[in-house]
C-alpha cells in the first residue's frame, strides 16, 4: 500500500534552491575563516610576548639574588603587589583568568576590558617570578579574550559575533601556549559548559587554534617514554585504565574542595585583602621551606621528568601541589590553573606506578591528561591532548582513563562559572544552566525509579538490618 503524501518522507528533489543555503554557507565560512585566522595570530604574538616576559623575568630574578636566597622569600611582597595592581586597574584579572573569561561569555557576549591584558600578563610575570603555584594557559586564555574582544570593537561586531570571536581567543590561547592546536581549540569550546559543546565555534576555534599555535611557534612537551611499555599489550590494560581513572577523578576532587574550603575560610577577611595577600605569601614561603622548592612556580622540570618516568618525587607530591595552588590563587596570585593540574596529575601517577610496580611514564601520562579532564569537566579536549602528546597506543588507554575520571570528580570544577549541562548519572536530576559554583549539593536529587533508588534504598534496608541485630 502507498503511503499517502502526509506520511510520505521528504525528497530532495523538492529542496528547492539549494544555492541560496550553500551560498550562506560558503559566505559564514570565508568570514569565521577570516575572522578566525587573525584572532589566531593576534593571540599566538600575545602568547609569544608572554611566554617571552616569563623567561625574561625569571633569569632577571635569578640572577639579582645571592645563590642562598629563595625568591619565594619575597613572595609577601609580590602577592600584595599583584592585587593592588588588579584591583586598581583590571578587577576581572583576579584568580586563574580562564574563570573570569567563562563568566563574561555567558554574561556579558564575551565583553571584556582591554586593560586585562597587560594587567593579567604582569600580575602572572609577577606571580610566578616569585615562586606562586600557578600555570600559564589562564593567562593566555584572558589575555586572548581581551585582544579579541578589542578586535570585535573594531569591527563592530554584534553580541553574538563577539561572544563567538572571544570563544576563539580562548581557545587559541591555549593551543599556543601548550603546543597543541586541535586539544586548545575543544579546550575552548568544550570548558563553558559541563557536558555540552558549542559546534556552531568549532570551525573558527580550529582555524584560531592553528594559526596561534603557527605563530607563538611552541613545541608541546612531548615525553621521552624510556621504559618498555608492555604494558600495553598486557589484557589487564582497560581495567586498569579504569581503576587509574577513578583515582585520578577523586584527587582532581581533593583539589576543588581544597580551594573552595580555603575560599570559604577566607571570606571573613574579604576586606583586608591586602592582609590576606601578604599573609598567603608568608605561608607559602613557610610551605616552600618545609617540603621543598619544586612546588614552586609551574614545575615543568618535574612534569617532564615524570612523564619520561624518571621523577625521583615524594609519594605526597600531588598533594603538596594541591597545597601551594589553592594557597597562591585563593590569597590573591594571578595565573592560571591547567599547569598545576599537569603536575598533580603527573605526580600522581606516578605515585600510583611506584605503589603498583607498573611503568611510572605511563601511568604519569594517564594522570597528566585525567586529571585536567576531571578538574576542568573537558574529557574531549583532555582525551585529544592524550592523542596528540603520547604515542598512539597509549593515547586511546590514556582517553578512556580520562573519561573515567571526568565522570568520578561529580558535578564540580575548578571552574565555578562553568554551567551544567548534563547530568553524569542517569540516577541523578541536576538542576541545568545554572553555574556549578551555585549548585547546592541538596539540589543534586536521586531520580525515582532509578537503579540509584534501588540500590541506596538496599543499603539502608541492611543498615537498619545490622542495627537490629546489635541490639
Amino acid at each position: 500500500m502507498k503511503p499517502s503524501d502526509e506520511s510520505a518522507p521528504p525528497r530532495l528533489s523538492d529542496e528547492g534552491r539549494w544555492y541560496t543555503e550553500h551560498t550562506a554557507l560558503v559566505v559564514t565560512t570565508l568570514k569565521w575563516a577570516l575572522l578566525g585566522a587573525v584572532a589566531g595570530a593576534c593571540v599566538g604574538w600575545g602568547t609569544w610576548a608572554f611566554l617571552w616576559s616569563l623567561d625574561a623575568s625569571a633569569r632577571l630574578v635569578g640572577n639579582s639574588f645571592p645563590g642562598w636566597f629563595r625568591p619565594s622569600f619575597l613572595l609577601p611582597i609580590a602577592l600584595v603587589l599583584c592585587v593592588w595592581l588588579i584591583r586598581t586597574f583590571a578587577p576581572t584579572a583576579k584568580g586563574h583568568g580562564t574563570e573570569a573569561v567563562i563568566a563574561a561569555i555567558h554574561t556579558r557576549s564575551g565583553k571584556v576590558d582591554w586593560l586585562v591584558a597587560p594587567i593579567k600578563l604582569l600580575a602572572t610575570v609577577l606571580t610566578l617570578a616569585f615562586g606562586g603555584s600557578v600555570g600559564k594557559e589562564g593567562p593566555c586564555a584572558q589575555i586572548g579574550a581581551a585582544i579579541t574582544s578589542l578586535f570585535a570593537d573594531v569591527l563592530r561586531l554584534d553580541d553574538k559575533d563577539r561572544r563567538r570571536l572571544v570563544i576563539c581567543g580562548v581557545g587559541a590561547g591555549f593551543a599556543a601556549v601548550f603546543g597543541t592546536p586541535v586539544s586548545g581549540a575543544l579546550f575552548g569550546i568544550e570548558v563553558l559548559y559541563l557536558g555540552r559543546i558549542e559546534y556552531g565555534v568549532l570551525f573558527p576555534c580550529l582555524v584560531a587554534g592553528i594559526v596561534a599555535h603557527l605563530v607563538c611557534g611552541t613545541n608541546a612537551p612531548v615525553p621521552v617514554l624510556h621504559e618498555d611499555m608492555a604494558l600495553l599489550g598486557h589484557r589487564t590494560i582497560v581495567p586498569l585504565a579504569i581503576l587509574f581513572g577513578a583515582a585520578f577523578g577523586l584527587i582532581a576532587l581533593v583539589l576543588i574542595e581544597a580551594m573552595r574550603g580555603l575560599e570559604r575560610l577566607l571570606r571573613r577577611f574579604e576586606r583586608h585583602p591586602y592582609l590576606i595577600a601578604g599573609g598567603g605569601g608568608v605561608a607559602l614561603a613557610l610551605f616552600y621551606f618545609a617540603v621543598g622548592e619544586q612546588y614552586a612556580g609551574l614545575g615543568i622540570p618535574t612534569i617532564e621528568a615524570s612523564l619520561a618516568g624518571t621523577a625521583s618525587v615524594v609519594a605526597l607530591a600531588f598533594l603538596f601541589k594541591i597545597v601551594a595552588t589553592a594557597l597562591t590563587l585563593e590569597t590573591g596570585g594571578s595565573g592560571g590553573i591547567v599547569t598545576p593540574l599537569f603536575f598533580i596529575g603527573a605526580t600522581s601517577g606516578t605515585a600510583l606506578a611506584h605503589a603498583t610496580g607498573l611503568a611510572p611514564g605511563v601511568v604519569a601520562a594517564f594522570g597528566f591528561v585525567s586529571v585536567l579532564a576531571a578538574a576542568a569537566n573537558t574529557p574531549i579536549a583532555a582525551a585529544v591532548m592524550g592523542m596528540e602528546l603520547l604515542p598512539h597506543d597509549l593515547g586511546v588507554y590514556a582517553a578512556l582513563c580520562a573519561g573515567t575520571a571526568f565522570l568520578l570528580v561529580g558535578h564540580r570544577s575548578v571552574y565555578a562559572s562553568q554551567k551544567l549541562g548534563l547530568s553524569k548519572s542517569g540516577g541523578l536530576e541536576v538542576p541545568f544552566d545554572v553555574p556549578i559554583g551555585e549548585v547546592d549539593p541538596g539540589e543534586l536529587r536521586v531520580r525515582k525509579g532509578s537503579l540509584t533508588e534501588s540500590v541506596l534504598d538496599e543499603l539502608q534496608r541492611g543498615v537498619r538490618r545490622g542495627r537490629r541485630k546489635s541490639r
